[in-house]
């Protein structure tokens, strides 16, 4: 039974591993768009800088439908990073709970079995003790 929670362990464990790498992942791409999105304001202030001071060179209005659309795009994508970020974190937390539960479940078996093997040796020691006794006394 003790080497069925060892295997269910190492299982969790390794499925926390493989969480934990999805995680990073996720994590790399969410930091990568939030760059993007700040690369895309930080651009569309400089068009906007220079839209004002040259007025009859560009059509700035056609350039901020395009941004707003790009920008709610990305938005969404970092949305949907976010979300599937928090999902992952949620199955860690479950997995989480699962392997130290199954390592309190061990802990609580090695713990009975040591009192068990405790009280053996105790009875073992009083039955040697009471032998002892009884020879000393015969004698």
């Amino acid at each position: 039974m003790r080497d069925s929670l060892a295997v269910l362990e190492r299982i969790k464990k390794f499925e926390l591993d493989e969480q934990q790498r999805i995680l990073a992942i996720e994590l790399g791409q969410e930091e990568s768009l939030q760059k993007k999105l700040n690369q895309l304001t930080a651009d569309y202030e400089k068009e906007k800088e220079f839209a004002m001071q040259n007025p009859l060179l560009c059509d700035f209005g056609a350039y901020t439908d395009k941004y707003l659309k790009e920008k709610k795009r990305m938005e969404k994508k970092l949305a949907a990073v976010r979300a599937k970020i928090e999902e992952i974190r949620d199955i860690m937390a479950a997995i989480f709970k699962e392997q130290k539960t199954y390592s309190i479940v061990d802990e609580n078996r090695k713990q009975r079995k040591q009192k068990e093997e405790d009280i053996k040796e105790q009875k073992m020691l009083d039955e040697i003790g009471t032998n002892v006794y009884i020879k000393k006394h015969q004698e």
